[in-house]
């Protein structure tokens, strides 16, 4: 609109310069901000597996999904080299096979629908998890209440996050469907 050409180059820059006015915007989001209860606890006990790599896939530019799990201490959670961010795709869809194609080059092993499990909160992390080639856990943490997650088609629905052992249960169960 502006005349302004596109490069990789200056993605990366604009990246970079958003990143670095973020930290400022760190604070704010540790004092207006919360973990949801139970995701600490979940996502501890998923690191602590062998058999489940966890990531992030958003359509924030990574290095602002980096400071909104770092303000609160998440970020040691998750791999952010296979993860999949808005700067990659504007369709989230595509962002699932993406995390996926990075997960299999960093692992050594294949990912697909039977083993891909994002967990979201609306009916758009729904469709786009299913559209991208993962079952999905969908969590009414957000403004989506059960019944809408559910009649958007999510393979498993959750309450909230605060029964750790059940969310563990859901994510894996749905790998194994």
């Amino acid at each position: 609109m502006h005349g302004v050409e596109v490069s990789e180059e200056l993605l990366d820059s604009f990246g970079v310069a958003l990143a670095e006015a973020f930290v400022v915007y760190e604070a704010v989001i540790l004092e207006r901000g919360k973990v949801l209860a139970g995701a600490r606890e979940v996502l501890g006990v998923l690191a602590g597996r062998a058999d489940v790599i966890q990531s992030v896939l958003t359509g924030n530019m990574e290095p602002l999904a980096i400071g909104k799990l770092a303000a609160f201490g998440l970020e040691r959670f998750v791999d952010f080299e296979v993860g999949a961010y808005g700067m990659d795709h504007e369709d989230r869809a595509v962002l699932v096979g993406l995390a996926q194609e990075r997960a299999a080059r960093k692992y050594g092993e294949s990912f697909t629908r039977h083993n891909t499990v994002p967990v979201g909160d609306t009916p758009n992390d729904v469709l786009a998890g299913h559209l991208g080639g993962a079952r999905v856990v969908a969590v009414a943490t957000g403004s989506s209440d059960v019944q809408t997650l559910e009649e958007a088609g999510a393979d498993l629905v959750l309450e909230d996050l605060t029964d750790t052992a059940a969310v563990v249960r859901a994510v894996l169960a749905a790998a194994d469907q």
